[in-house]
C-alpha cells in the first residue's frame, strides 16, 4: 500500500509594489517604515501597500504638488 503524497502549502507572491514606492518609503518615518513590515509578515500577500492611508496620502500630496508645480509654470 502506497502512501498518500504530501502537498505542502506555498503561499502566493507578493503583489507588485506600486510605482514610486521606493520615493514612498523613503518618506516615512521609522515608526511606519516598522508598521510597514509589520504588514509584510503578518498579511503577506494580503497586504497591498497601496491601498493603505499611508500611501494613498502620499500620493494625494505629491499628485497635489505636481498640479501646482504645472500650474506655476502655465502661469504668465
Amino acid at each position: 500500500m502506497s502512501s498518500p503524497s504530501v502537498v505542502r502549502y506555498s503561499p502566493p507572491k507578493s503583489a507588485p509594489l506600486p510605482h514610486g514606492f521606493e520615493e514612498f518609503y523613503e518618506s516615512l518615518s521609522q515608526a511606519e517604515k516598522e508598521l510597514h513590515h509589520l504588514a509584510i509578515e503578518l498579511l503577506g500577500s494580503s497586504y497591498f501597500p497601496q491601498w493603505t492611508p499611508m500611501y494613498t496620502r502620499w500620493a494625494k500630496k505629491k499628485a497635489d504638488a505636481q498640479k501646482a508645480d504645472q500650474a506655476k509654470q502655465s502661469a504668465p
